[in-house]
């Protein structure tokens, strides 16, 4: 099969900007100390707008010294979460990305194996990838290569069955919350192996309005939570990413994230982040966006 990715055999820091046009690999290799579990709801540090451009000279120290941190803190607040990928294999993710010459499609699969190795540092899992289309299911991904592998095996086509999908992936998850033995501190733990279940973080990169409707999906997962009145209030978490520059994508997006809270009178676990805040999507941005979206929650419970 021919592969729909060209990847550079060298590999460059997170931080820096490629030289050309091609996706390349990209590695982050800082180790970050575990933290024991707790369910407090201390707010992790403020999310931060992501800055594409490149600090002065002068400053290259001091800046790296604070995006560093940054990104540490922001690891930190993830520690706690299962990282679950949901990928919009649509046929319209082929059109150009945020570069020339790159695909949507090889930009999504670019930031997500930048990702594995970021992620794999606070998940001993790794992350899981499911596709919108294709039927397969690749969990615990730890490196870039096995995220290449990945994608170099799904080939885009078809339609955006978001709702249809979530249903799938949020069905089995929030059964299993169900069963669980919930702590005075809201913590599940599983009954039959004893231990706790890792709050969920589900990220969909999607480029297009869905071709069903996965508000239905979303305000039936996020009732089901709330029959759970014990359970940890950020145990789960939906974020849309947005990947092209579709405005009717961006719209539908958005309300997804003001008024389905509002329409469906349920807790809020969904975050959207549009093409613009994300130009392009990257993994540092991807963790960004995530340890927001949990700040943001944690300051609605306060």
């Amino acid at each position: 099969m021919l592969s729909l990715f060209s990847k550079s055999s060298s590999d460059f820091p997170l931080t820096t900007e490629p030289e050309s046009d091609a996706p390349k690999r990209r590695s982050f290799l800082s180790v970050f100390p575990r933290a024991g579990p707790s369910c407090s709801t201390d707010a992790p540090p403020p999310y931060d707008e992501i800055s594409g451009t490149k600090p002065l000279p002068k400053k290259i120290s001091r800046r790296s010294s604070k995006r560093q941190t940054s990104m540490e803190n922001d690891l930190e607040t993830l520690r706690r979460y299962d990282t679950v990928i949901l990928v919009d294999d649509s046929l319209s993710m082929t059109m150009r990305g945020s570069k020339r010459g790159v695909t949507r499609w090889q930009e999504a699969g670019t930031a997500l194996a930048d990702l594995a190795p970021v992620a794999q540092k606070y998940d001993s899992d790794g992350i899981d990838i499911h596709f919108l289309n294709d039927p397969r299911s690749e969990t615990s991904l730890k490196t870039s290569d096995d995220v290449w592998r990945v994608f170099d095996r799904v080939i885009p086509d078809g339609f955006t069955p978001t709702g249809d999908r979530l249903h799938q992936l949020l069905n089995p998850y929030i059964t299993k919350l169900a069963r669980a033995r919930i702590q005075p501190d809201g913590t599940p733990i599983d009954r039959e192996t004893g231990k706790e279940i890792k709050r969920m973080n589900l990220i969909v990169i999607t480029d297009g309005v869905a071709s069903d409707d996965p508000k239905t999906s979303i305000i039936h997962a996020a009732k089901r939570l709330m029959a759970m009145p014990d359970l940890c209030l950020v145990q789960l978490g939906i974020q849309f990413v947005q990947i092209g520059n579709d405005a009717k994508a961006t719209k539908a997006l958005q309300i997804l994230d003001d008024e389905l809270q509002e329409a469906g009178h349920i807790r809020d676990i969904v975050d959207t982040t549009p093409y613009h805040k994300l130009h392009p999507v990257t993994a540092r941005g991807l963790v960004k966006v995530l340890a927001g979206a949990i700040n943001r929650r944690i300051d609605a419970q306060k």
